[in-house]
């Protein structure tokens, strides 16, 4: 699939989504533990000073073991805030402070906004994704947060998803920018050049 093809987009985002909905709360809640192991098995991915992820929602693989572990080496944890007005990500770094649903339901930390040039001094980018081609184009919710803010980021870029949302190929446009790795529960996956 091409750049030319994206109206099949929504089709997809809503496959994807019915089958993540579909999926058992054990295996999702268990797909931390191993994404956590796998990333961390990658130097480039897990050392800081300073690392973006983000929270999970309900449906998505649980990303919150991966930012404790990354956490407890040192590493400082951001996680983007959503701003609806602007349609932008701002980061906050993740500590023990309380957690609440932000914009679209997204939990969101209560730190100090660190605004949206913070993703540039970030070494690697863990980001959500319905799923990831061969080529390493990204199918995301479809609202442009992340490949707006990803445009800028010069660090590694790798989106988080199951392993059966690893597909040969997806329907992009130019300005969707694509990843450099996936990490799925069962492994790492590195796009063909």
């Amino acid at each position: 699939m091409s750049g030319s093809a994206p109206a099949s987009k929504p089709m997809l985002r809503r496959e994807f989504l019915a089958r993540r909905r579909a999926r058992p709360a054990a295996e999702r809640r268990a797909s931390g533990e191993a994404l956590a192991l796998h990333a961390l098995s990658q130097l480039a991915l897990s050392r800081g000073p300073r690392v973006a992820c983000y929270l999970p929602m309900a449906e998505e693989p649980d990303t919150r073991p991966l930012i404790e572990a990354l956490r407890g080496r040192g590493v400082e944890v951001i996680v983007p805030v959503s701003d609806p007005a602007t349609r932008t990500l701002d980061w906050v770094v993740v500590d023990d402070e309380p957690i609440s649903l932000g914009a679209h339901g997204i939990a969101e930390p209560s730190g100090i906004r660190l605004g949206a040039a913070a993703l540039g001094t970030c070494s690697a980018a863990f980001v959500p994704a319905l799923a990831v081609d061969h080529a390493g184009h990204r199918l995301g919710r479809g609202a442009g947060y992340y490949d707006r803010a990803l445009a800028h980021h010069a660090g590694l870029t790798c989106a988080i998803v199951f392993a059966d949302e690893l597909v040969p190929a997806l329907p992009h446009e130019d300005h969707d920018v694509t990843v450099s790795l996936a990490i799925t529960p069962a492994g790492i996956f590195r796009p063909e050049s």
